[in-house]
């Protein structure tokens, strides 16, 4: 298939391997830089496959007894430190995430949720210490696999849909629901809810979610080193995020990327610049997720790839599908790979402005961003003033480029949501309210977990903000609470509460 530019890299299908009976649904490489690394993969089939690619034989593990969605590799070694892994879980529809020691192939430890509901995701901390769980009761629970205790040490809640991904990283993780959102938590805090979160970050829902951690020789003069965020989506798109561990905890979107033609399933970041995704569309794209450029592009699989996972050093990459086969694919880089890596590099190490909100933009880095646009001015104008020019203007100053006006209006709702936030948190302050502890649970809204400002009851006799209620419903006729249908969708002022809010708001004091 073609790419956007000449490809750097060529893949080459390398084992096919057979032996699930139902749909692929995980495929993780072992986190060490081993001549030959471990592969698994799980199965809708109820069983797991520890995979020997020296020979394709496998070693089958059948603890579930409903279909399997997750694995994870913990980052411990045994204890001869012989660069084999010690730990691995699993997750799965029969509400259990299991512990299994890879030595012995045994399960240590079952975790269940109080619910009993399906578990969709697992994974380890970077430490290997803590263990979080998440699925269809909306809520993740963090555990200390070193400890005998079976009690959660953390239940974290603020997600109003099925939790389908999740990674860690530094102290925060970050998880991805079928509503469509993101949210940041912070693990070594007494706090519970999100620190953050991006409501529409997939508007059909959030498939997949992986992270790149910063090295330390890249980043060592930051004293809090971004990560970058890719998550897929069922819109069919593949995003990038910049998140800083600092403490103002936040997700900025760096570029969305638009080539697969169905629901994203997977995505896996690689070496260098490279990031993989799966999709509906039965191919695998490998992209420069530095510059958003489509590398290559192939047929992975006859049905869905539901699945895709690197290799620690990049030269394999691992896919799974729903037409129950397992493919291992070489990745092979050419020699000129090396100067177009830095090229790109540098290219996007000068794009400032990638970095900043618009009205952060000096004139340097509006000209920089008229440059994606094939626009050289010598005007000098800043990201305050492009905010303030009217379209007409704006279509006036840049020969009527209408795609350089569409990304415009989009950097200016995002400014707009911007300072909309920026209120909200000085209304807080003035109320003496920094902490969204404080808030009188009763003001949150049960959707955004925010203070509602236009309360409305709905007819499942619950209270939230009016316009949640209505794109929620807009999207699916079901109690946000109570997960049963609704009735009717006519909504109704709670004046008392709204009064209430509004004393509360602006004197601070709640009867």
């Amino acid at each position: 298939m073609a790419s956007d530019k000449p490809s750097v890299l060529s893949v080459q299908l390398v084992h096919t391997l057979s032996g699930h009976v139902s749909d692929v649904n995980a495929v993780i490489f072992s986190p060490t830089h081993s001549t030959s690394p471990l592969l698994a993969s799980c199965s809708s089939d109820k069983t797991i496959r520890l995979w020997n690619l020296n020979d394709q034989s496998s070693t089958i593990l059948t603890r579930h007894t409903y279909q399997v969605h997750c694995l994870a590799f913990s980052p411990i070694l045994n204890d001869n430190n012989d660069s084999t892994i010690k730990y691995m879980a699993s997750a799965s529809t029969d509400g259990t995430c299991l512990l299994w020691d890879l030595k012995t192939i045994s399960v240590l430890k079952e975790y269940k949720h109080d619910s009993g509901s399906p578990i969709r995701v697992c994974q380890f901390s970077s430490d290997g210490f803590y263990l979080a769980t998440a699925g269809d009761d909306e809520l993740i629970n963090l555990w200390n696999i070193t400890t005998s205790s079976s009690r959660p040490i953390k239940i974290l809640a603020g997600h109003s849909g099925s939790i389908v991904a999740l990674r860690f990283f530094s102290n925060l993780l970050v998880s991805g629901s079928f509503y469509g959102d993101l949210k940041l938590w912070v693990i070594d805090s007494s706090f519970t809810g999100p620190v953050h979160f991006e409501r529409e970050a997939h508007d059909l829902g959030v498939t997949c979610l992986d992270i790149h951690s910063p090295s330390s020789t890249e980043n060592h003069h930051h004293h809090h080193p971004p990560y970058l965020i890719a998550s897929g989506g069922n819109d069919n798109h593949v995003k990038i995020w910049h998140c800083s561990t600092s403490s103002k905890y936040n997700l900025t979107l760096v570029r969305t990327m638009k080539k697969h033609t169905c629901p994203i399933m997977c995505v896996s970041f690689g070496i260098k610049n490279y990031l993989a995704t799966g999709s509906g569309d039965k191919t695998i794209i490998i992209w420069n997720y530095d510059t958003g450029h489509l590398i290559h592009q192939f047929d992975a699989h006859t049905r869905y790839v539901t699945c895709c996972a690197f290799s620690s050093d990049g030269h394999y990459l691992a896919s799974g599908s729903n037409d129950r086969m397992v493919n291992i694919w070489q990745i092979n880089y050419s020699d000129t790979e090396e100067d177009d890596d830095v090229k790109h590099h540098q290219k996007s190490k000068n794009q400032e402005f990638q970095l900043h909100s618009i009205d952060q933009w000096t004139n340097e880095m509006v000209k920089q961003w008229l440059e994606q646009f094939n626009i050289k001015t010598k005007l000098n104008l800043t990201g305050n003033e492009l905010l303030l020019k009217s379209d007409n203007e704006i279509l006036e100053l840049f020969n009527n480029n209408e795609l350089l006006l569409n990304e415009l209006s989009s950097l200016r709702h995002k400014h707009f949501i911007k300072q909309v936030s920026l209120k909200k948190t000085s209304l807080n302050s003035v109320s003496g309210e920094n902490n969204e502890q404080t808030i009188p649970y009763e003001f949150l809204c049960p959707i955004t977990h925010e203070l509602m400002r236009d309360p409305v009851c709905a007819s499942d006799g619950y209270t939230y903000e009016r316009k949640a209620i209505e794109e929620w419903l807009a999207k699916k006729p079901t109690s946000p609470i109570m997960n049963l249908s609704i009735k009717g969708t006519q909504l109704y002022s709670n004046k008392i509460l709204k009064m209430l809010i509004d004393k509360y708001v602006h004197h601070g004091s709640y009867p």
